[in-house]
């Protein structure tokens, strides 16, 4: 749907289950700027909003650069556009989509966002990556290691499978899993070592990522030795690239 003001116009596509929202993503750009409970404030910016006694997640892109404006307007999709499209794709595996918005300023691309119903998790991996007390931390690396299967199993590939990005909920002493930020996703038959290498962003100890492993090997019925080399090369590959650019700025390095 495409609403055109002046040298303005909007461009969205809302899931049709939540077709009762539609003044919401007409008014998306107001209704965000006055919204003051931030959950993220770096490049882009991530805000929970309130909308008829609900709760929804909304990320603002930031505004592309002039020829980022170009390829995104005439020859690829803007980021908005793929995370709806994405989760869509992969519903069961992340917070429901509800919409995309793209403005254009004089025929250009010039803010977009995305909309989602929010999940009330209760964790990120995170947490028990960096707690060794963490409670259950075993039982939790084994229930992500099946989840990770699930998702490789059906040649889904997150290019950013980062622990703030995998979120955790309890739900009747089960574990439910969740992916965010997927407008950098792959959909195709993944090799071993694609399955791996997607372990390396997790940052994780050496003998935290062999529990994943073991527990993601025996599921696959894969060779447990080669996943765990292979896991370890790409996880120590990936820190020391991490920590080389931290240590060109200055910054502390970890391991």
């Amino acid at each position: 749907m495409q609403i055109r003001t002046k040298s303005i116009a909007m461009k969205y596509q809302l899931n049709p289950q939540f077709s009762s929202l539609i003044d919401l993503v007409k008014d998306i750009q107001s209704i965000f700027e006055n919204s003051d409970i931030v959950l993220q404030d770096a490049r882009n910016k991530i805000k929970k909003i309130s909308y008829n006694n609900t709760d929804y997640v909304v990320k603002s892109f930031k505004k592309p650069n002039l020829a980022k404006q170009i390829l995104y307007t005439y020859c690829r999709e803007s980021k908005a556009q793929r995370s709806y499209r994405y989760s869509l794709k992969i519903a069961e595996h992340v917070p429901q989509a509800v919409a995309f918005v793209e403005f254009y300023d004089n025929g250009l691309l010039s803010g977009s966002y995305f909309i989602s119903e929010m999940f009330d998790y209760d964790l990120t991996i995170r947490e028990p990556l960096v707690d060794l007390l963490y409670a259950d931390r075993n039982l939790i690396f084994k229930a992500f290691a099946q989840f990770s299967l699930e998702l490789h199993q059906r040649g889904i590939l997150h290019n950013d499978y980062s622990p703030g990005n995998i979120l955790i909920k309890k739900i009747a002493g089960q574990l439910v899993f969740k992916i965010i930020d997927v407008n950098r996703m792959k959909f195709e038959p993944l090799s071993t070592r694609q399955r791996m290498a997607n372990f390396s962003m997790l940052w994780a100890s050496d003998d935290d990522l062999d529990t994943i492993v073991t527990e993601y090997a025996e599921r696959a019925h894969l060779d447990k030795a080669q996943c765990l080399s292979l896991a370890r090369t790409y996880n120590q590959g990936n820190k020391r690239i991490k920590n080389f650019k931290k240590r060109l700025k200055g910054r502390p390095v970890s391991d």
